[in-house]
């Protein structure tokens, strides 16, 4: 544990760089995430335990002290208190507390956000493993509203299942594209954010990616393209970010990767605890293949009863660590977690997926638009990589001058709300 807590100072200290993205800014996504985002998230946790209390007596007192303890989280942060140490038992809490203890400022709205918004969901989940009833992987606060996103989400996953059979005979670089797309634009279906702009599933899925590619502010996708076709029986791993519909569009991915001479195996990486709402766990895993096997639909049932093969004879596999429920940027990797900084380095080409995967790839700093990504990573570089990122931030590097701020002037809430888009990557 020592080397880990000696590497937290890099988080703190290095050349000099953009600030990191915090509160104190009002005319930012990041103030208002945690003025009004992150209170809805802790009061919709408490109002589902308070009826889980409700319903079940022997459940009442862990009801209560989760519901006591996240309504204090939620008025330390809306009143700016210190963000304080976490108590529980986990192997994680010494390298969090040291994190904690060097903030300055350490406030809800002075502190980094990504430490903020990670810290978070970090306690929430500290706050459940204290109980007797409501600990994980048996329970998981978010799960219900992930199962229920994916269940609505059948129509357009069964479209989607026609177009990757009907892809067979098509050319690898078209499918490719097509694929490649259809992965990006599945991330615009991120839970944690539905509420906050308005939208339903319905507006922000579509089994098509036509029309879209003026929406995108860097596109890389070519020299993508380019690189996995002139690859071997490589080695792909996808960093995955939200369960349900955008985890079928990147399990669909994995499968065009496989039915090419160029991929022999993909990895999926996958979140040890519940994390930012919809992020993927093991048992969001587990359901998909589940629903897809148990699905009247045969395309479906048939794609579930596959990919359920691929796991088991390794030509996809599964993994998590628990780097990617810490704070750390991806320039920390090959110091907090050596082990899998090398694991992505002997990887042939990585897919990230999402806006938290990407606020990490470029430290969440305040970049000026332009900037490259390979100076953006800050030294991250495992290898080669791809970004596949629908903008809900405010952190955005590699594009044309003028583009991102002519789009925050004329709709600020359109920026940031899925509606666009980078393949953003170091090739």
């Amino acid at each position: 544990m020592a080397h880990l807590i000696d590497s937290v100072k890099s988080y703190f200290s290095g050349p000099e760089l953009p600030p990191k993205l915090c509160g104190q800014h009002t005319d930012t996504f990041c103030y208002m995430s945690i003025k009004d985002r992150h209170p809805v998230t802790i009061t919709k946790i408490i109002d589902q335990v308070y009826q889980i209390g409700l319903r079940e007596e022997d459940l009442q007192q862990d009801a209560k002290d989760v519901a006591a303890k996240l309504s204090r989280l939620k008025n330390r942060l809306q009143t700016d208190k210190e963000i304080e140490p976490l108590e529980g038992a986990g192997e994680d809490v010494e390298l969090w507390n040291t994190v904690i203890e060097q903030l300055e400022p350490n406030t809800w709205f002075t502190a980094p956000w990504l430490t903020v918004e990670c810290y978070l969901y970090r306690y929430i989940h500290e706050v459940f493993q204290e109980t007797t009833h409501f600990q994980y992987p048996q329970y998981d606060t978010f799960r219900a509203e992930k199962d229920t996103g994916l269940l609505a989400s059948l129509d357009n996953i069964s479209q989607i299942s026609r177009t990757l059979e009907h892809s067979r005979n098509q050319p690898t670089e078209l499918v490719l594209r097509e694929f490649i797309k259809l992965s990006l634009w599945g991330n615009k279906t991120d839970l944690s954010l539905l509420k906050h702009f308005n939208l339903e599933l319905g507006d922000v899925q579509s089994a098509s990616v036509e029309g879209l590619d003026d929406m995108i502010l860097c596109n890389d996708l070519e020299k993508v393209v380019q690189y996995i076709m002139s690859l071997k029986d490589a080695k792909v791993d996808i960093v995955l970010d939200n369960a349900g519909y955008e985890l079928f569009g990147d399990l669909c991915l994995g499968e065009v990767l496989l039915r090419t001479p160029h991929v022999s195996s993909v990895t999926f990486h996958m979140k040890s605890i519940p994390w930012f709402v919809s992020d993927v766990t093991t048992n969001d895993m587990d359901f998909i293949i589940r629903t897809l096997s148990g699905s009247p639909e045969e395309l479906l049932a048939d794609l579930g009863r596959l990919w359920e093969s691929r796991f088991t004879y390794k030509t996809f596999s599964r993994t998590q660590h628990p780097f990617w429920t810490t704070c750390h940027p991806f320039a920390d990797m090959s110091r907090v977690a050596p082990d899998l900084y090398q694991d992505l380095a002997r990887s042939d080409f990585v897919f990230l997926k999402g806006d938290l995967n990407y606020r990490k790839l470029v430290g969440d700093r305040q970049w000026d638009h332009v900037t490259e990504l390979r100076a953006a990573v800050e030294g991250f570089n495992p290898g080669p990589l791809c970004a596949l990122r629908t903008i809900k931030s405010d952190s955005i590097v590699g594009c044309k001058k003028g583009v991102v701020e002519r789009l925050l002037k004329e709709d600020k809430d359109k920026l940031f709300c899925g509606a666009y888009a980078v393949i953003s990557s170091n090739l």
